[in-house]
């Protein structure tokens, strides 16, 4: 079984490569789930009558293609070729060389062999897509069919697991003049709003690259909530021992207790906007990802928005109920754009100091 799910996979895959390689150069389109029944029933059917597998000859169909077949009329001849061979020509071809056989298959293989023309492209487009051709070429080469096409499989795996646990990620700025909101590192001229931090994560957020997706958003912002709360807590505690001391030196007598608010350091910023935009989607574990930031940056008073989320990412906070009961935090929770976040952020921080402003008298 384990011999002919190998058989099966490599036949399959090698059909359909084969089948979009000539569909692009010719100008149509293949399905591969047709190719599929198609393979399918030329195998189940000639099975029963002791016929041989089925599956696609890359030097017969160069072949053809150089000669400019059409239709299945062609593999009609070709049938009608080989019978006459095996039947009549066979002897003949006996004293030829295996070389010159080789010579005539290599000749038709030519439009093949110059897809290491395109090695260098792909390289320079996308190493990682180029590396994974070399791979699983390789590995086809030097091993096996087989086993080089599972090397390409989990090879091709790693690298999308790896661009996901190393994504690209920026604080973005804007120009004075524009409301577009670009990275700060790529553009020149841009500055980040005033009080408010601006942060990008380009790629999916999920259980497997949470941990990646907090260490950039800490090291982006220069502060991580919960040492930070660990701090205010030392210097309160350091603050409530100093002024115990100064009352006993004063010779109170008193056995009341010091009571001292939490110490307040200031930051630079006021509020954290996540730029979704380049987050095509979300886990459950994501979600309470975006939870956690929430609580723990509102503890040293951060505010936490989202901006630019997808309708998947949105529909999956909504039934999470990360909005809270009946989405009423959604209108001061996530915004369409970038802009619109910090023009919130900007007014709910100056309503809360006017707030204070007139406690305080």
């Amino acid at each position: 079984m384990y011999k002919q799910t190998f058989i099966l996979s490599c036949s399959f895959a090698f059909t359909v490569s084969l089948s979009e390689m000539f569909a692009k150069k010719n100008g149509y389109t293949v399905r591969p789930n047709q190719e599929m029944l198609a393979i399918s029933f030329c195998n189940i059917i000639p099975s029963f009558f002791h016929c041989f597998t089925t599956s696609a000859a890359l030097a017969k169909t160069m072949v053809k293609d150089s000669t400019g077949c059409q239709t299945q009329i062609s593999s009609l001849i070709s049938a009608l070729v080989v019978l006459l061979v095996l039947l009549f020509f066979a002897p003949y071809f006996y004293a030829l060389q295996k070389c010159v056989l080789a010579c005539i298959i290599i000749v038709s293989l030519r439009g093949a062999l110059r897809k290491f023309t395109d090695v260098p492209a792909k390289l320079r487009a996308s190493r990682d897509d180029g590396i994974v051709w070399l791979v699983a070429m390789f590995a086809t080469t030097l091993i096996s069919v087989e086993i080089g096409l599972v090397v390409g499989v989990v090879f091709s795996m790693i690298c999308v697991i790896y661009k996901t646990q190393n994504p690209k990620v920026s604080l973005l700025g804007k120009a004075s003049d524009v409301d577009l909101y670009e990275d700060v590192e790529e553009y020149k001229n841009l500055m980040p709003p005033p009080r408010v931090q601006i942060f990008r994560f380009q790629a999916p957020l999920y259980y497997a690259n949470k941990d990646s997706f907090l260490r950039s958003l800490y090291k982006a912002v220069g502060v991580e909530p919960f040492l930070e709360l660990t701090k205010r807590r030392k210097e309160e505690k350091k603050a409530k021992e100093m002024s115990s001391k100064q009352i006993k030196a004063n010779g109170d007598k008193s056995n009341g207790e010091v009571v001292i608010g939490l110490v307040e350091r200031e930051l630079d910023f006021h509020t954290i906007v996540l730029d979704c935009s380049a987050i095509p989607f979300i886990d459950s574990t994501g979600m309470a990802t975006f939870e956690g930031l929430v609580k723990e940056y509102g503890e040293i008073r951060v505010n936490v928005l989202l901006a630019n989320c997808n309708t998947s990412v949105i529909d999956l906070l909504q039934k999470g109920q990360f909005f809270g009961k009946n989405d009423k935090d959604m209108s001061s929770r996530l915004f369409h754009t970038v802009h619109a976040a910090v023009v919130h952020a900007k007014d709910s921080y100056a309503a809360a100091e006017s707030r204070s402003e007139d406690s305080g008298v």
